[in-house]
């Protein structure tokens, strides 16, 4: 089994806990240590230019120019006076010292100079990269700017720290992935994988089969039940998509290629194949007609595994994908492919007996190693997803293990290299909170449970050499612009970033916060579209009171009466408890978070002293998400059920003591008020005097329900009856009930 591994991922050399706190810094350099040198002074003014020493290798001299652009970006233009010989590229003497690793670096700064030190441009890169994040926007009042004396030994746990864009549900422009490039490069990523062909589009030019890009990249509308005008990316005849030429792409691969990104392409195969078939029908087991989807799932149409000629088109296709992109692999998808077609398939039947294979999961494992085989000859190693592990992996294959750890586990123990990307923590197109949020596909995945990734964890020490490293996807069914997908990437690609670069001893959840605090100050100014973390969870433990909000230690306002809270309410810090208001009548409890710039977070509010009462289901319960929290006062913390909805279904609270509300409501789904994904899009609310007879009093629209009740009506339950199955997950946010 060959590996690309670098011999310093495995290395002993010792991690030292930094010294000093590494402010702001993201992803935690190995070493920070604070030297006796004198601090480094710059000024501001135009008195000369910048002149760096450089040591006398081209990897130098590449990186000395990426700076000297980059600190002009970085300070807006404005000429900051370092002097001659203040920054030096040099030749690291003692490889050693990063372990041999070709990404590492050391940067010491003190005694009037920066000193860069690497063996490679990667090295530089990365140094520069760190440098900038230590920089400040601005100089002083004195038109100074001061950088602390230390000394920074950093390289990387790992060699894959990727990050997957699907460009075919929805469409990029060249210059936004550009800025994409940019933003992974700051976060020490280095591998882009871009996903261009599945159902919905193709989005790549194929010279030797035209059709590809002249029909199959287009549909007649955005489709996914999303509104035309959240994108802009339509042709003169008002269809839907775009493609990437050949020169586009090479122009995107020099880019990244420039900011140490390798570009990792994705053509799906043997599934996700109706945007080829819809225009080259015959390469299907059924001859069609197809057509392109306009929504997401997976389609039992497939290319036919027992026709030689899709072998030939896919020979085809792979000689002009590998000319275009110069990096080791090429992802071949070999996901969620049915067997439907196939198993009434003549053409796959007699492949299968001519091949003496089993069946059609040892078909699709021909496929992989068939393709592998092809990718070989061409210089290529073939990574597909964990599926391709169905009926025997091919002996070469890397695989890419998304469906939980399990896959890759399995895998690495069958000596094959392994990308973790479960989605459990690495699917960015998930929701990174329970309310306020952007559509999404469903699934929860707040920056903390980013944050606890660890790519090898699960996996036995002696299978570690196989774990490459780890990846984060975005997947864009319901991200149909640039700006909803700078907001799912950011701020949850710096724990990415912290989980693949920095030593696993070295983490910490809350230093990571603190650090944090500058990082979505450089997201500010780059432009990027991040969430910011103005959320403040309302607590109640122990008969006492507090506020967590997400930006550590944030001040936070709040008021007990249910009126808005302003920057002059009470506050409190983010540990400080108060006890819950003492008394039976529901207390409306709001909060939200005061930035340091002044500016006010959004509001979270919590009704406290609600009656005794249990919360009964018959839904299935994803993880963590109990029906409990369908009531208890909070919007934000949700009962989330997986695997959809069935007609008859219900969510039941009752309680203890038979209560007499005028107005009682069900919110559901990711919108705070109702509607958004994961709603009840059919349903109805009903009430019961005794647990037992229940009588509907309003239907569900947009995913909420409320109704007002005659006065002294009795209510012992309450609950949501589902009338019509959905496949869509189900949000029960709050049932509230009010006087």
């Amino acid at each position: 089994m060959k590996h690309i591994l670098a011999s310093a991922l495995f290395c002993f050399c010792t991690i030292n806990v930094p010294a000093i706190a590494a402010e702001g810094l993201v992803p935690l350099p190995v070493s920070v240590e604070r030297t006796a040198a004198a601090p480094i002074v710059f000024t501001s003014g135009n008195e000369r230019q910048n002149r760096l020493r450089v040591s006398d290798t081209d990897a130098a001299r590449r990186a000395a120019a990426y700076f000297s652009a980059a600190l002009k970006k970085h300070f807006a233009g404005k000429n900051i006076h370092f002097g001659k010989n203040k920054i030096i590229f040099a030749s690291l003497e003692n490889p050693e010292i990063i372990c041999g690793n070709a990404e590492g670096y050391v940067l010491e700064i003190g005694d009037g100079k920066i000193v860069l030190s690497a063996t490679t441009y990667a090295g530089y890169f990365y140094a520069i990269q760190t440098l900038l994040q230590m920089l400040p926007r601005e100089a002083d009042g004195n038109g100074e700017i001061t950088l602390t004396p230390c000394k920074i030994v950093d390289y990387p746990r790992f060699v894959w720290r990727g990050f997957m864009l699907d460009s075919v549900r929805h469409f990029q422009s060249v210059e936004w992935i550009k800025k994409l490039i940019d933003v992974l490069a700051s976060q020490k990523i280095n591998t882009l994988h871009w996903h261009l062909t599945d159902d919905q589009g193709w989005r790549i030019e194929i010279k030797k089969y035209p059709k590809l890009t002249q029909l199959a990249a287009w549909r007649e509308h955005i489709g996914f039940g999303l509104e035309p005008d959240q994108s802009e990316h339509y042709d003169k005849a008002g269809r839907y998509g775009g493609f990437y030429s050949q020169d586009e792409i090479r122009e995107i691969v020099r880019y990244a290629a420039s900011r140490n990104i390798t570009v990792v392409p994705e053509i799906e195969l043997p599934g996700h194949a109706v945007a080829a078939l819809s225009v080259y029908p015959e390469f299907g087991c059924t001859g069609g007609p197809y057509k392109i989807r306009l929504i997401g799932g997976v389609s039992d149409d497939v290319y036919c595994a027992g026709n030689e000629a899709v072998y030939t088109f896919w020979e085809d296709i792979f000689d002009e994908v590998v000319q275009l992109f110069p990096g080791k692999f090429v992802h071949v998808g070999g996901d969620e492919c049915p067997k439907i077609r196939w198993k009434i398939c003549p053409k796959c039947q007699a492949k299968i007996r001519a091949e003496n294979l089993k069946d059609e999961h040892e078909l699709q494992s021909y496929v992989i190693r068939r393709m592998e085989k092809v990718l070989s000859q061409r210089g290529k190693r073939l990574i597909g997803w964990d599926e391709i592990l169905e009926g025997g992996l091919a002996p070469e294959a890397t695989v890419m293990s998304w469906r939980g750890a399990k896959g890759g586990v399995e895998a690495a123990k069958m000596q094959h290299d392994v990308v973790m990307s479960p989605n459990s923590h690495c699917y960015y197109d998930y929701s990174q909170a329970h309310s306020g949020e952007p559509r999404s596909f469903g699934g929860f995945i707040p920056l903390e449970r980013a944050y606890e990734f660890n790519p090898t964890e699960g996996v036995p020490a002696k299978f570690h050499k196989h774990i490459l490293g780890g990846q984060a996807n975005l997947w864009t069914e319901y991200i149909p612009n640039e700006k909803h997908a700078e907001y799912m990437l950011a701020p949850r690609i710096s724990a990415l970033a912290e989980a693949t670069w920095t030593p696993q001893e070295l983490r910490s959840w809350e230093d990571f916060q603190n650090r944090m605090v500058h990082q979505y100050a450089r997201f500010g100014a780059a432009g990027v579209n991040y969430r910011r973390p103005e959320a403040v969870q309302i607590l109640v433990e122990n008969g006492t009171l507090r506020f967590r909000p997400d930006l550590r230690n944030a001040k936070v306002v709040f008021t007990l009466d249910g009126s808005e809270p302003t920057e002059k309410s009470q506050s409190l810090a983010p540990q400080t408890r108060i006890p819950v208001p003492a008394g039976d009548a529901a207390v409306c409890v709001r909060a939200r978070a005061v930035f340091p710039d002044g500016s006010l977070g959004r509001i979270n509010e919590r009704f406290l002293n609600l009656p005794k009462a249990k919360v009964i289901s018959t839904l299935n319960t994803e993880a963590g998400n109990v029906p409990a929290r369908a009531f208890d006062g909070s919007r934000e913390a949700v009962y989330w059920a997986n695997g959809g909805a069935r007609a008859g279904d219900t969510v039941a609270v009752v309680f203890e003591q038979a209560q007499t509300p005028k107005h009682v409501s069900c919110i559901t789904g990711k919108g705070e008020t109702g509607g958004g994904g994961d709603r009840l899009h059919s349903g109805v609310l009903e009430i019961s005097s005794d647990g037992k007879t229940w009588h509907p009093v309003a239907k569900f629209s947009r995913g909420f329900a409320e109704a007002e009740l005659p006065a002294g009506t009795q209510v012992k339950a309450l609950r949501l009856r589902v009338t019509n199955p959905q496949a869509e997950w189900l949000l029960v946010r709050e049932f509230e009930i009010r006087n």
